[in-house]
């Protein structure tokens, strides 16, 4: 048998007795975990035959018995006799010395009136992982020699098998505060000194290399190089690369200390945790001898001499122990055979007793000798055996202290029985002779109790009256009540002065509450959440956490009471899994990572919800309504659209220049500011008809010019915004050919986006140039040739007339003066001075000239006359 199971029987003696004659535990078949990692309790380990519908029932653990939990711990400290599933859990911290644990508990059973209060223990097997994340490599880490360094703590020491398809984050804590490891030595990184080598320094320069793996610390001047690593969160991939090697600095040491790590997997995307592991990785000391177990300290006494019914410290000069290899606060001391009448107790409760306690509450005075409450005539002495347990769980041989209890001679009054009291959060009980007995030799009737201090969270009442003084006959008849004031509280206390008329004394009543389900959950965190419009976002414990002081954390229920109005809350219990809306879901589901907000894509961009916290107390407490606050970051889904009333038509003269503004072109978006949006100029300006010339003119920024009139050298647009239409920057240049008679009508196609892409295509814009006359025209003649006596008509072959911007029928012309030797004839009749001719006359040959050699023009220029 080991010696810690040897050491573990002694201590159950006495409580697995009261365990087999109690009926209140059905089931007690103990825990098995894997070194390392953790277990749920369930019923098939632990159950207990009290009727949930009949009594409270809770279950403590308890926590001022050092020599249990010693290598894991059982949570919450508190809860229900019946336990959800994954509620109550055991948490190996990962220790490879010892193959098993215990955790005490008690049981408190709650009736109307009375408070069954029962002891146990849970037997915990730890057992091998089979699949453990932290691997360790056949290399052990070991120091050369006293004050020396180990070799770097990389891949070839240690590795993570983990999967790392599925987007899992790898965390490395140092777990120093809660193990106190390692306890001879200390963790550095010299990366920062290794990085700093240069090529015309010898790598032996620096300290921490491989030539320096026997340097010696022994004034600690080493360790101000390198950086310590103590209680230090990495992650996985750093903590092998930054090049941690371990330090030996306090010898005497066994020839083994130990780095405690704990390895956290968590969700990338949600940082849901996934799986935590603890390790112990081994570090051998070469040239150290194995652990040596404690001994007795020669300097104490080991005999402590007390009165009886009187409450006597046990201190270090009555035990004492020392140690090599573990300090001395760490050591505890476990009661391997109590003494046969009396109890060793912690005055953070007197009233209990003690199977184990640490070096630092002996040290502190906390620790004591309650005598047995009969009294006697004559001294008694009885012995105690203990053992003392040091870090790596070696233990001493027995150690005896001897107690001897004098017999007392007095008159004063004395308190021969206290053992508290135990009652529900917000109950009242008496205060009876069984909780508290005073004795006095001479007049017990006339012994008073006053309150002096304590009733933080409660009061006293006698015989149902408020009182603050009382008699032995009012406790002996169960006439004086405590009443808890129903407040979040645990513990209580009285301080009573207890007098006969001359003897007075001071005693301290101490009441333990257990806390009551009657609180409803609270919110920890609820931040507004960000989603992009339209996107199912992953609701993390850090955006929307609550707790609960009297149930577990993971059954509260976030019971949706006012749903979302432009999304909905889904669950999506994996990653291949299809999502589904939910009306509530549990906050375990919270920390799985299951549960999402999913927007619904309209265009609402403040949106909430509200819900109600509810615990998971039958019936169960709820919260005060709350809510939760969803921020929607548009999304620009949407195309941009026409403004009503926009014409997309220019009228222009040819000869002018002309702004762009509003009413013309003008589009707007929904979802951001319309100046934001980008005209692009798909076909530049062409002719809507066959035209003879090219150029249909341009689209131009008009602070490229100096003057506003038409100018070859402005450059054309291809892209322009609508905040410049806006601000009247964008105008539209006609061609600079004369463009004829005919009003032109020119077209140009553009697109218009917006900032995120939404984009409509083959847009067209119209323009209408109209003609300006301000041009003369143009006449080319021809020779005429007339037969004599003849008459030979006048046509365009003759007379030529052309203007650019004038249609040939208003075309005209206006006979000056006929010619010398002829007449010029319309329709055969001779014309006049200043007489009109259409284009039209010519064409018809309804103009011609007759030749006579008598005629004459008369001086006025009348016409002409001829013989």
């Amino acid at each position: 048998m080991k010696p810690f199971e040897q050491s573990s029987l002694f201590l159950l003696l006495p409580v697995v007795f009261r365990v087999v004659c109690s009926s209140f535990i059905s089931v007690n078949l103990g825990m098995k975990v894997m070194k390392g990692q953790s277990v749920f309790l369930s019923e098939e380990d632990l159950k207990f035959s009290i009727p949930r519908e009949k009594d409270v029932c809770k279950v403590e653990v308890v926590i001022n018995e050092p020599i249990t939990q010693r290598v894991g711990k059982l949570t919450p400290q508190v809860f229900d006799c019946h336990f959800l599933p994954n509620e109550v859990k055991y948490t190996h911290n990962g220790c490879p010395i010892l193959d098993e644990d215990m955790v005490m508990l008690r049981l408190y059973r709650f009736t109307e009136t009375e408070t069954f209060v029962e002891t146990f223990t849970l037997h915990v097997q730890l057992l091998e992982p089979d699949c453990n994340i932290i691997k360790m490599r056949s290399h052990a880490l070991e120091v050369p020699e006293y004050y020396g360094l180990s070799r770097v703590i990389d891949k070839n020491i240690l590795t993570f098998d983990y999967d790392r398809k599925i987007n899992l984050d790898c965390s490395i804590s140092i777990i120093s505060s809660e193990t106190h490891l390692p306890a001879h030595g200390q963790l550095i990184a010299w990366k920062a000194q290794q990085e700093q080598f240069r090529g015309d320094q010898p790598r032996g320069f620096f300290p921490g290399t491989e030539h320096s793996l026997g340097q010696h610390c022994k004034n600690a001047s080493c360790t101000l190089g390198p950086g310590v690593i103590n209680n230090k969160k990495m992650s996985c991939e750093e903590f092998l690369g930054m090049g941690i090697q371990y330090q030996h600095l306090y010898p005497p040491s066994p020839d083994t200390d130990y780095i405690p790590v704990r390895l956290d997997l968590s969700d990338s995307r949600s940082k849901t945790l996934h799986k935590t592991e603890y390790a112990w990785l081994p570090v051998r000391i070469r040239g150290a001898v194995p652990n040596q177990i404690p001994k007795a300290a020669p300097m104490a006494k080991f005999i402590l001499e007390l009165d009886q019914f009187i409450l006597t410290p046990i201190t270090t000069t009555t035990i004492d122990a020392e140690d090599n290899e573990t300090p001395k606060s760490l050591l505890i001391f476990n009661i391997t055979k109590p003494p046969p009448q009396g109890f060793v107790t912690h005055l953070s409760d007197h009233t209990k007793p003690v199977g184990s306690f640490t070096w630092k509450d002996l040290s502190d005075m906390l620790i004591a000798y309650q005598p047995p409450n009969n009294s006697h005539t004559e001294r008694r002495n009885y012995e105690v055996e203990f053992e003392v347990h040091d870090l790596y769980f070696e233990r001493s041989l027995p150690i005896t202290v001897h107690l001897s209890i004098r017999t007392t001679d007095t008159n004063a009054p004395r308190v021969s029985w206290n053992t508290g009291l135990n009652l529900l959060e917000g109950q009242s009980r008496p205060i009876t002779w069984q909780h508290f007995q005073i004795v006095d030799n001479d007049d017990i009737q006339n012994v008073r109790l006053v309150t002096v201090d304590g009733l933080q969270h409660g009061r006293l009442s006698v015989r149902g009256q408020k009182g603050f003084m009382f008699t032995v006959s009012d406790i002996q008849a169960g006439v004086v009540h405590y009443h808890h004031d129903d407040s979040d509280s645990t513990k209580d206390f009285v301080v009573f002065r207890i007098f006969d008329g001359p003897h007075s004394i001071r005693h301290k009543f101490p009441i333990n509450i257990l806390p009551k389900d009657d609180s409803p959950p609270f919110l920890i965190s609820n931040v507004v959440i960000e989603v992009h419009e339209g996107q199912i976002m992953l609701i993390q414990s850090s955006m929307l956490h609550a707790s609960d002081m009297d149930s577990s954390d993971d059954y509260i229920l976030f019971n949706i009471t006012k749903p979302s109005q432009a999304g909905e809350i889904m669950k999506k219990p994996g990653p291949n899994l299809i999502g589904y809306s939910v009306n509530s879901f549990l906050q375990r589901d919270l920390f799985n990572g299951i549960i999402y907000y999913r927007h619904l894509g309209g265009e609402v961009f403040e949106d909430s919800l509200e819900f109600v916290l509810c615990d998971s107390h039958d019936p169960p407490n709820l919260s005060e309504p709350q809510v939760m606050m969803v921020h929607i970051i548009p999304v620009d889904d949407q195309l941009p659209r026409e403004a009503p009333g926009a014409t997309r038509h220019l009228v222009v003269k040819e000869t002018e220049i002309s702004h762009l503004t509003k009413k013309h072109l003008h589009f707007t978006d929904v979802e951001e500011q319309d100046r934001e949006l980008t005209y692009n100029i798909t076909t530049s300006p062409f002719f809507s008809c066959s035209h003879g010339y090219s150029d249909a003119g341009k689209l131009f920024m008009v602070d490229t010019i100096p003057k506003l009139v038409k100018d070859p050298a402005a450059l054309a647009l291809q892209s322009f915004t609508q905040h410049a239409v806006n601000y009247m920057k964008v105008a539209y240049m006609p061609p600079l050919q004369d463009i004829g008679p005919e009003p032109q009508q020119v077209q140009f196609i553009f697109s218009v986006s917006n900032q995120h892409g939404g984009t409509l295509y083959g847009i067209c814009f119209n323009i209408t140039i109209l003609p300006v006359d301000n041009q003369a025209p143009e006449v080319f003649t021809t020779h005429l040739r007339v037969e004599e006596g003849g008459m030979t008509p006048i046509t365009e072959g003759h007379i030529l007339i052309s203007d650019a911007d004038t249609k040939r029928e208003h075309l005209f012309l206006l006979l000056q003066r006929q010619p010398e030797h002829g007449v010029v004839e319309l329709d055969d009749i001779p014309m006049n001075a200043g007489d009109r001719l259409s284009y039209e006359d010519m064409c018809t040959l309804a103009v011609s000239h007759r030749w006579h050699p008598f005629c004459r023009v008369h001086p006025a220029g009348q016409g002409a006359a001829c013989e």
